[in-house]
């Protein structure tokens, strides 16, 4: 066995060439076997360790034990030590810091190496665990396809084979590694299902691993070849901050789960959000902003989904600039108007336009709703809020960007001509 996983090893590792590798190696059975192997193949190696200083003598025992194997076969050593327990003093969630942290060291060598690959020690055990961790949190697919073999820089040579097989290889080998205490603890949600609730699954149902497995397989055959609409959907996002109702539509309906969970709408929203496609237009859903990341929001537009930015700055109104002139141009604006002061009563201000406002067109007998100007201009409803409109003591005489009111324009016998410029803010 020994020498046939090695052999398996390396034929993994000759499609995934490096000019350096690092391997991930915490002290224990799988990544000092893992270790074992490679180094056997390899001298391009260096081991990067993190020491979390959680078990006291047992932590300082692990990264001399590491180290002290590295040291006696040649091969670069780096360890990353943090003491976990400081940070987790404002509260959180200690097995994720504990992730965060590994891999934001791993990532740092990495970026400072850009040949160089990441061997990390998961195994088919890992992948079976994580299926069920991931089924229990309420993930899409993408969480429950498991890991890949290769995922971008990080390689996984040991996933296709179970914790006891490689414990066979390691016994067959007087491999000696250290025992993580922290393992036992069934107060972690991992070993619990590790230690006791799978075990009995598999007792009662023994072809229950390989159906995960063969699972997983066919996820990530779906996500991969989904992967390329989802990054231009994703992109699209980001430039616009809508989809379009004609590209949902199109999606099956994991496509759109996995759609929803990368744009972070929480999983308790994904009944109403699938609901949302078809609903009326101004119909919104929100959620808490704290956790999710970029959007907090989405609304049901005519023909998309337009999401609402967490960090979206408030919208200002628009701030006016008024000059006296002695001749109208012979090109205008929408945005720069001119008015004859003798038809205005009053102080000129901006504000939000409302329900029931109306005005009178140029070129159009009698008045207008704003609202149905902003219709016909196919204004999306959650941009509506930055529509404002320019108003004397008495008369709206603009709606500013879209339409201009007849009844104070200037003309050229005008006496007095005021030339109105708007600073447009959004």
């Amino acid at each position: 066995m020994p020498n046939k996983l090695q052999q398996e090893i390396a034929s993994f590792l000759s499609q995934h060439d490096a000019a350096h590798y690092f391997i991930a190696v915490s002290g224990g059975m799988d990544s000092m076997l893992l270790l074992e192997l490679v180094s056997g193949l390899y001298s391009n190696l260096t081991v990067l360790h993190v020491n979390y200083h959680l078990r006291g003598e047992e932590s300082e025992a692990d990264q001399a034990f590491v180290q002290a194997y590295c040291h006696s076969k040649g091969i670069p050593f780096l360890v990353h030590n943090i003491r976990l327990s400081d940070k987790l003093k404002d509260g959180g969630n200690l097995q994720q810091l504990a992730r965060d942290e590994r891999y934001a060291f791993f990532k740092q060598h990495l970026d400072a190496t850009p040949q160089a690959r990441l061997l990390v020690a998961h195994h088919q055990d890992d992948q079976f665990e994580t299926f069920w961790l991931q089924l229990f949190r309420g993930s899409g697919m993408s969480g429950l396809k498991g890991m890949r073999a290769e995922n971008g820089r990080i390689l996984r040579p040991l996933l296709p084979y179970s914790k006891l097989e490689l414990s066979n290889c390691a016994q067959s080998i007087s491999l000696k590694w250290r025992e993580d205490s922290s393992n036992q603890k069934t107060t972690y949600q991992r070993n619990l299902l590790r230690l006791t609730r799978l075990p009995e699954l598999e007792r009662e149902i023994p072809t229950l691993r390989d159906s995960v497995l063969y699972l997983q397989q066919l996820f990530q055959a779906h996500l991969t070849d989904f992967e390329s609409t989802l990054s231009i959907l994703m992109e699209t996002l980001k430039n616009t901050d809508t989809i379009t109702l004609s590209e949902l539509i199109q999606l099956q309906d994991y496509q759109l789960i996995e759609l929803i969970k990368k744009v972070g709408v929480p999983t308790a929203h994904l009944d109403a959000f699938l609901h949302l496609i078809s609903a009326e237009t101004g119909k919104k859903i929100t959620w808490r902003n704290t956790e999710f990341g970029l959007y907090h929001a989405v609304i049901r537009e005519r023909e998309s989904l337009r999401f609402i930015r967490t960090s979206s700055a408030p919208v200002r109104m628009p701030e006016i600039h008024i000059e006296k002139v002695t001749s109208l141009p012979t090109i205008f604006s929408k945005y720069v108007l001119y008015l004859d002061a003798d038809h205005l009563n009053g102080a000129l201000h901006v504000r939000h336009w409302k329900i029931g406002d109306r005005i009178y067109p140029i070129g159009l007998n009698g008045s207008k709703l704003i609202s149905d100007i902003l219709k016909d201009a196919k204004v999306q409803h959650s941009e509506k809020k930055q529509q404002f409109v320019l108003c004397d003591d008495e008369n709206i005489l603009a709606c500013i960007g879209h339409c201009i009111d007849r009844r104070a324009i200037a003309k050229k016998e005008s006496r007095e001509i005021l030339r109105i410029d708007f600073n447009i803010n959004w």
